[in-house]
């Protein structure tokens, strides 16, 4: 990203971990290269460093960075829904949309969830995916049962489009509005 024009240091950390969850999307935690990182974002490695410490915690920032866009996307979603959507219909569409826009970050969900057992991602991975959850049964007013049904297939789908095999769940769109909305409730 050449401008001509230096970068603001807020929107160079914003880039970084866009390179970060990029990377760790690819190849998971411990084949993540800062160096690669430090490459793809044209910042020196010690500047990386310096930012964020350790790998352990810059992947746990991109991890918090990345589920708090999942996050905003789900409230948009359903604070500018249709009258005739359901909130849950509203929020599937948009995971949808999200996996549409980067099929790499639902690879870095499923990294973060693999790697949940090493003392430096568990922490991270437990919040993002709580907040998550929570998010889910504050914004539709569901029941514990169907946020369950929820969550499981956002499990499904994000296994699905990281191996590139959306293809087996049939068109998401209809599958999505025949479970979610409202007059299938």
């Amino acid at each position: 990203m050449v401008t001509g024009k230096r970068m603001k240091a807020e929107d160079r950390k914003v880039l970084i971990l866009e390179k970060a969850i990029e990377e760790y999307g690819r190849v998971g935690m411990h084949a993540t290269s800062t160096e690669r990182i430090a490459e793809l974002a044209g910042v020196s490695q010690p500047y990386l460093f310096r930012l964020f410490g350790t790998k352990a915690d810059l992947i746990a920032a991109a991890i918090v960075q990345h589920t708090d866009r999942l996050r905003a996307a789900f409230r948009a979603a359903v604070e500018h829904r249709a009258d005739d959507v359901a909130p849950m219909e509203a929020m599937a569409l948009a995971y949808l949309s999200f996996m549409d826009q980067d099929a790499n970050a639902m690879r870095c969900q499923l990294h973060t969830w693999a790697a949940a057992s090493d003392p430096a991602i568990k922490g991270v991975a437990q919040a993002t995916y709580r907040a998550i959850w929570e998010d889910i049964a504050e914004l539709s007013g569901a029941s514990a049962d169907d946020v369950h049904e929820f969550m499981a297939e956002g499990m499904l789908l994000t296994v699905l489009a990281s191996m590139d095999l959306m293809d087996l769940y049939g068109d998401p769109a209809q599958v999505v509005h025949t479970r979610y909305s409202e007059e299938s409730r």
